[in-house]
């Protein structure tokens, strides 16, 4: 929760400070922006990281010990299997970020038609994105240590995700390339829904979703059936 007073209250002063400034990009006031940051860092923050959890589990040695005595690990499973964070930490995360919003800017985005969709497809976002980091996770069978991998995915996932200005600021070049990934569909995506006039077409959104989460369910289960098969 400080991590979101911190991170907004500056985001927050940065805007205000360019937005008196001449050719200033955007339309859209400086509450408006701090908005969109607070849904984006909603969606970002809510996605539990289960590639520790997997990494960790594969370190204590807990997977070659159920794979020995597959009855006993079925016993154990819900006791000491992968452990993630509750659901409710979820809507947790969206009520830190929305109330630190509120307290920056004294505004809340009018419940209109367009600003509807953010908590639905930020709820699949979020869906999606657990399952890219259980994907991560899984890699840990083939090289162990994965957080070089995270901190590589993570930084492509700020940057082209659009986490803290809107895809549409970014160069030619780089939006045609952070097109062809998963990153703005999950973040800057729903998190349009906040910018007055600028939120994408529902309907480009939930094709695109659908098609990254069946991407990704295939991906992991190619990877699933691959690690059985070692």
């Amino acid at each position: 929760m400080a991590f979101f007073v911190v991170i907004l209250g500056v985001f927050s002063s940065l805007v205000a400070r360019h937005t008196r400034r001449r050719g200033w990009p955007l339309r859209q006031t400086r509450r408006v922006c701090v908005w969109y940051l607070a849904s984006t860092e909603w969606i970002l923050l809510s996605a539990p990281l289960m590639h520790v959890d997997i990494q960790e589990t594969l370190r204590r040695g807990d997977v070659a010990y159920g794979l020995g005595r597959p009855g006993v690990a079925r016993g154990r499973d819900v006791r000491s299997g992968t452990r993630i964070r509750r659901p409710r930490d979820r809507h947790c995360w969206r009520l830190t970020a929305f109330l630190c919003a509120f307290a920056f800017t004294g505004w809340v985005p009018p419940w209109r038609a367009p600003s509807r969709p953010l908590f639905l497809f930020g709820s699949i976002a979020i869906a999606l994105l657990t399952a890219l980091h259980l994907a991560i996770g899984l890699v840990a069978f083939w090289i162990g240590e994965v957080t070089p991998v995270f901190w590589v995915w993570q930084k492509l996932l700020f940057v082209f995700g659009g986490l803290m200005l809107p895809i549409r600021l970014y160069p030619p070049v780089m939006q045609r390339l952070a097109a062809l990934t998963p990153f703005p569909d999950i973040l800057a995506g729903p998190a349009s829904f906040v910018l007055d006039g600028e939120a994408v077409a529902a309907r480009v959104l939930v094709v695109r979703l659908a098609m990254w989460c069946v991407a990704t369910t295939a991906l992991v289960q190619w990877m699933c059936r691959a690690r059985g098969a070692r």
